[in-house]
């Protein structure tokens, strides 16, 4: 309910007006930018190791070659 409410906010909508016009891709959109947005407010403040993000090409391939396995 809280992306449904960020989704109206955003938007100028009623909370209705989203659940019945939004797919499922705009929902997850919304949930991702809230993380992301999230996340820059922690390494801002210096509450989260940015390392711990810092993947090289070499690794995001292996992950996406373990996502696709399975």
């Amino acid at each position: 309910m809280i992306t449904v409410g960020k989704l109206a906010e955003r938007y100028g909508m009623l909370p209705h007006e989203v659940a019945e016009k939004a797919t499922t891709y705009d929902i997850m959109i919304t949930d991702v930018l809230a993380a992301y947005t999230q996340y820059q407010h922690q390494k801002a403040q210096g509450s989260v190791d940015p390392s711990l993000y810092d993947f090289s090409a070499n690794e995001m391939l292996q992950m996406m070659e373990k996502a696709r396995a399975k």
